[in-house]
């Protein structure tokens, strides 16, 4: 999830804004586009952005496609890797061949040496890279000549590819034995992609386009990313004419979307729901987190919440990941059978209507990050049900500071889905209790699974993809009996553009981080003026 440093990793989480010319903007001078953000910096794809290659400053050795529509997971292409990546007969071992013919923003031509070094940083303890845990079975990364990277592995991993994604640094920019959150390149980014940072400050960020990129010569020239406080300024913006378009939460995009805009979606892997505290005498029973479960209208919460966009969802794990997802794994709406199950566990209902048991009170304490209305209506939305069954939600918006100060006694409303594109990492960061690689909201309440981990660790390295999607599917199974969050469903994102003048590219399906560098504007360098 990690949705707290992912607000500092990419300027574009939460709502975004966008501007073309002709159109009222809050600043951008001559830019072509004006995105509006909540967060400008942390540009450093060592600490997480661009983790799943999307970035207008970064690219990876493969990167995402435009979503077919089919239902599945997009594919990964080459992009500074030369060919698809090899692996040998148990995957161990991965051999990449690079591109020849690419320079970084600074001049520099990008090599082996460059992939090697950038790599070698993430899972570097002393740089404290958030997004260590997915890269954790890299050994080694040898480099056999210039346009040749060998990465060595501790354990066989057949879904490499998808973390061959990440944004590649210079070796020059990587800073040795400091924390990546101290980097220069979160301000300066310097990478291979298709637009530099021509200026940043506290709330505004202009990019240009590259003449010499790689791949192909942008047509959108000009970029600014401009500062908003929270979404609600940035709805207000929309509503207001001072921008042509948003991602808004999904049930504002009607009142938001004005003449000559369209509404954009995508597909995701981003789930909402509530963590369960495992130091809470109600909610660390089994029992009684099932009868939580049965007691949730899903379909209501989609409709009512989210205006439809989205689906009802049990666990982490939905269709597009194929043979790998348990379609029995799913809560029906039972209330009868939610409190029949309270009651055999002993938590009674009292004279006020709220159960309690040997004296304590079936109340959770919950909080969400404060100005995320969509959180905060899914948290209000889950305490008006859960109201029936006799529990009570005291639900608070907080800063993740303090958040962060009390995973295991609060319930959290909770986004997964951060690195999507191999359902190890989905369901790992989620369901696995926390190791040493595990970032500070892998499993925030650390609840175990019975058997769940011995699986998990199965499957991932797991060569035999069918023996694998069975150990993903028992995951599943197992969660349904002693479940370790309250998941409600898979959103769909949603935006608002003005695109008028463009012929742009399909969106993709996204993972929980989404804005500017996603929905209509994931690929701005291949925008096309038409």
């Amino acid at each position: 999830m990690r949705t707290r440093t992912a607000t500092v990793w990419t300027a574009g989480i939460g709502a975004v804004a966008l501007v073309l010319s002709g159109c009222e903007a809050p600043s951008g001078g001559d830019s072509e586009l004006v995105i509006g953000t909540e967060n400008l910096g942390g540009y450093n794809p060592v600490n997480g952005y661009s983790v799943d290659g999307n970035s207008p400053f970064y690219d990876g050795l493969l990167r995402l496609q435009e979503d077919s529509r089919t239902g599945e997971m997009p594919q990964l292409a080459p992009a500074l890797a030369a060919e698809d990546p090899q692996p040998n007969d148990d995957s161990t071992e991965w051999t990449v061949k690079l591109r020849d013919d690419v320079t970084f923003s600074d001049g520099s031509d990008f090599d082996a040496q460059d992939v090697a070094a950038t790599y070698e940083a993430i899972v570097d303890p002393e740089v404290a890279s958030e997004s260590v845990d997915a890269f954790r079975m890299i050994k080694t990364v040898k480099t056999p000549d210039d346009h040749t990277v060998v990465f060595e592995l501790d354990e066989p991993t057949p879904t490499f590819t998808s973390r061959l994604a990440v944004g590649i640094l210079p070796s020059e920019a990587i800073e040795e034995d400091t924390p990546a959150a101290d980097w220069k390149v979160n301000a300066e980014p310097v990478g291979t992609g298709a637009y530099t940072l021509d200026s940043l400050t506290e709330d505004t960020a202009v990019l240009k386009a590259r003449d010499d990129y790689w791949r192909t010569t942008p047509e959108l020239k000009s970029v600014t990313l401009q500062a908003y406080a929270d979404t609600s300024a940035l709805a207000a913006a929309v509503k207001d004419g001072k921008v042509s378009g948003a991602a808004v939460p999904p049930r504002s995009v009607d009142q938001v979307k004005g003449d000559g805009q369209e509404i954009y979606t995508a597909r995701t892997a981003d789930w909402r729901g509530l963590t369960l505290p495992s130091d809470n005498p109600f909610t660390k029973e089994a029992t009684v987190r099932k009868a939580l479960n049965l007691a949730i209208d899903r379909e209501k919460l989609v409709d009512e919440v989210l205006a439809g966009h989205g689906t009802p969802a049990s666990t982490p794990v939905g269709e597009f990941y194929g043979d790998a997802y348990d379609p029995e794994a799913e809560f029906d709406f039972d209330l009868e059978a939610a409190k029949k199950l309270l009651d055999e566990a002993g938590w009674k209902a009292g004279s006020d209507g709220v159960r309690a048991k040997d004296g304590k009170k079936a109340v959770i304490a919950v909080t969400y990050p404060a100005g995320d209305t969509v959180r905060g209506d899914i948290a209000a939305e889950i305490s008006a049900q859960l109201e029936q069954l006799g529990v009570t939600l005291d639900i608070k918006g907080q800063e993740w500071d303090e958040i962060e100060k009390d995973l295991a006694g609060q319930a959290i409303v909770y986004a997964g889905g951060e690195q999507p594109y191999n359902i190890d990492h989905q369901i790992r960061a989620s369901l696995h209790t926390q190791t040493k690689t595990s970032g500070v909201f892998d499993n925030p309440a650390n609840m175990a699974i019975p058997g769940g981990d011995e699986l998990l660790d199965h499957a991932a390295v797991e060569t035999d993809e069918a023996k694998a999607d069975a150990d993903y599917r028992d995951v599943q199974a197992k969660y349904m009996e002693a479940p370790s969050y309250l998941i409600a469903a898979f959103l769909e994102h949603t935006y608002v553009a003005d695109t008028e003048g463009w012929d742009i590219p399909d969106t993709t399906f996204e993972p929980h981080v989404h804005g500017s560098d996603w929905g209509p504007w994931w690929n701005l360098a291949d925008w096309k003026k038409n």
